[in-house]
């Protein structure tokens, strides 16, 4: 067991100093401070702590293993990023569970954890799937959007009825770029709120750190995006600056990353990785939308 003091935690643009016990790599108990405790300390009032991030990268990964290094590397893990959201693409109902099992399989060797969703045009979204979805525990569906009318031919009431009661979570995205997707985006958020169906307005934005309430929405939190008791040590510490640029949240900049902490082992150090191929695991979400 070890104390972490004086630590600067950062969490839904909120901040807060507090020092925290650590017992077998999790967050044990957290106080203003452990005056009485004779254990190991280590003091971070000169750092800003933030849960490491959970990122979207919907691209096909690297198999090749040094262009796989080079890829988490650089867009991941000097980002300070522990863990992503990944899909499987299908275009038919038939191909779920080969394709789910080849994402799966691609995953072996990741440094860090990973969330897996299904992608899918609109019109091939079905109960059937959803089910499928409910069984294997895929959490999200990203839904690829392309006109209007398939967004009123669809069986919204049926496409309901098979969520329940664990309840994937629709988000939309595009092929391209589309003249009519604010309208698009438009209709989709009338109809699916509507039908009281758990979806995202918008599109996420790939390798940038996902929002806490989206996280909470996809069951991903507590599990990451969380430095609360229970939790994992997976942490970022950043350097503080003398100034803050107001428009850019201080955690995106990956020069100020003075560390990285995944599963309580430091994995990124001022720009220098240590790389740990099959480190990473499936995060399995039980349930979306607890904390919402």
């Amino acid at each position: 067991m070890y104390i972490i003091e004086k630590a600067n935690i950062e969490m839904e643009n909120m901040e807060k100093t507090t020092s925290i016990l650590i017992k077998d790599n999790k967050i044990y108990s957290i106080k203003d401070s452990f005056m009485r405790n004779n254990y190991v300390r280590m003091n971070l009032s000169e750092y800003i702590m933030t849960p490491t991030h959970v990122m979207l990268d919907l691209t096909s990964l690297p198999s090749e293993f040094q262009e796989m290094k080079k890829y988490y590397t650089e867009n991941f893990l000097l980002k300070g990023t522990g863990t992503i959201i990944n899909a499987f693409t299908i275009q038919y109902e038939s191909q779920f569970e080969d394709e789910l099992r080849k994402k799966r399989t691609s995953f072996l060797n990741s440094p860090i954890d990973y969330v897996i969703a299904v992608k899918l045009p609109l019109e091939k979204l079905s109960t059937n799937i959803i089910r499928k979805c409910k069984r294997n525990k895929i959490p999200i569906i990203f839904v690829e959007l392309k006109n209007i009318e398939d967004l009123y031919e669809k069986p919204w009431g049926w496409i309901k009825e098979a969520m329940f009661p664990y309840n994937p979570v629709l988000v939309p995205v595009f092929s391209g770029e589309q003249k009519a997707k604010k309208n698009l985006l438009k209709n989709w958020d009338e109809i699916l709120s509507k039908e009281k169906i758990s979806h995202l307005f918008d599109e996420i934005p790939e390798k940038t750190p996902i929002a806490v309430k989206y996280l909470k929405k996809f069951g991903v939190y507590p599990k990451r995006g969380d430095l609360s008791i229970g939790s994992e040590i997976n942490y970022n510490l950043y350097f503080k600056a003398d100034k803050v640029d107001e428009h850019v949240p201080f955690h995106y900049d990956k020069d100020r990353l003075a560390i990285m902490v995944h599963k309580g082992l430091i994995t990124t150090t001022c720009n220098e990785v240590t790389y740990r191929p099959g480190f990473g695991e499936e995060i399995r979400i039980e349930r979306t939308s607890l904390f919402v």
